[in-house]
């Protein structure tokens, strides 16, 4: 089940990034830290971020978080390596 819940992380982000803004503006979860201090931690922005670079908005993207195309790139080879590993379990069987 692990497995395919890294193999569903692509994917998922992908077609997050598609749905209207509107539609999803109430699943944002507060940043605790953010909420505290008033401060932003490293990780706000980064869904904003990653969904800027799906829609291949560089410059927004880096304005939101610098690190959201470094966690696309960790999604995006986590989900792959799963999949192949899952694939090449599939074709022993």
């Amino acid at each position: 089940m692990d497995s395919l819940l890294k193999i569903s992380l692509a994917p998922a982000t992908i077609i997050y990034s598609y749905i209207p803004e509107n539609l999803v503006s109430f699943l944002q979860v507060p940043c605790l830290f953010k909420t505290m201090t008033g401060c932003e931690c490293y990780g706000c922005g980064i869904t904003r971020g990653i969904k800027s670079l799906l829609h291949l908005n560089l410059d927004e993207s880096l304005k939101y978080n610098s690190f959201s195309f470094i966690v696309l790139i960790l999604i995006m080879t986590i989900s792959i390596i799963t999949l192949n590993k899952y694939l090449k379990i599939i074709k022993k069987l």
